[in-house]
């Protein structure tokens, strides 16, 4: 093992996951205001209990996840690497977090269930205006991708036309290309965030459906308040995961016009690839990217009176 890759990455890691624990290690009192803030105004001490189970193995997967895929990045794609994707370090974080809601949702529950006599959709746990900006921002990073992906055989003549050594001269003009801008123009990183897309749908999906399927425990009143906790939470941690991936299609738009144009004796890009757009593009992720964070904390962390509109 490399010791300069267990002093640089692996201990630095493993601290962060050991304060990360101890920051958000449930208690009786975390487990009580969880209840509270979910819609049960006064939860008994075995209510608390249960949310703090709850918690107790959300919190130990995200940690745990947030330790193993940045590992896995940078064994796949280690610092420095030519082929390394530009893309938002927030975006591996937070599949983690979904992912970890989707494990642990697929905990068995244990013990006597009585059965609600109510029958359950996704609209009782999650509110039409969240599927819409879901699909917003979804939408939007397509588009991005898709004129990413349109770009992309512009880059290839590009990245072809400059030499191994990245150095043009002709007729007493010259310049120098880094190198690793020739590998990313011939590296679309499109791709890797169309996967992300459909995962962070898939993901979504499959955690709100077992949210409605599945029960949480088998108290019904702590049961109502954590399904519905599961499902808004994780379409609110889809919001800024598409918004992570909407961040990174649009920096690779910016990559591509802002390097690839003006240099003499180069292809130029193609004539949709203008300083508007850039313009346009960036003003737009802005506003989204504001948007999805506003969405969130009103998904994610509600009040009791928004709750009670909602039933």
């Amino acid at each position: 093992m490399d010791s300069l890759w267990v002093s640089n990455t692996l201990l630095p890691t493993l601290i962060t996951a050991a304060v990360l624990l101890l920051i958000l290690w449930p208690t009786r009192h975390s487990g009580k205001r969880l209840l509270q803030n979910w819609g049960l105004a006064e939860p008994t001490e075995p209510q608390a209990a249960e949310a703090v189970r709850y918690l107790r193995q959300r919190r130990l997967l995200y940690v745990l996840l947030f330790v193993v895929i940045p590992l896995l990045t940078g064994l796949v794609w280690p610092p420095g690497a030519d082929d390394r994707p530009p893309g938002n370090i927030l975006v591996p974080l937070l599949a983690g977090m979904l992912i970890a809601e989707l494990i642990a949702t697929l905990r068995p529950v244990s013990g006597v269930r009585v059965a609600s006599l109510d029958r359950r959709g996704w609209r009782d746990l999650v509110p039409r205006w969240a599927v819409v900006v879901t699909a917003v921002l979804a939408g939007w990073a397509l588009v991005l991708v898709g004129l990413g992906l349109a770009a992309q055989p512009w880059a290839q003549r590009y990245a072809a036309a400059i030499p191994p050594d990245g150095k043009l001269s002709g007729n007493g003009w010259s310049a120098e290309i880094d190198p690793v801008v020739r590998t990313q123009f011939l590296h679309p990183d499109g791709w890797l965030t169309l996967g992300g897309i459909a995962a962070c749908l898939i993901v979504v999906t499959v955690v709100v459906f077992l949210a409605v399927r599945r029960p949480a425990t088998n108290d019904a009143e702590v049961d109502r308040a954590l399904r519905t906790r599961t499902a808004r939470v994780a379409v609110a941690i889809g919001f800024l995961w598409l918004a992570g991936l909407v961040n990174d299609a649009q920096n690779r738009l910016t990559f591509l016009a802002g390097t690839g144009r003006g240099v003499y004796r180069l292809p130029q890009p193609p004539g949709w690839l203008t300083e508007s757009l850039h313009h346009v593009v960036e003003i737009a992720g802005f506003v989204l990217l504001i948007g999805a964070l506003v969405c969130w904390m009103f998904l994610a962390m509600p009040s009791r009176k928004s709750l009670a509109r909602a039933a």
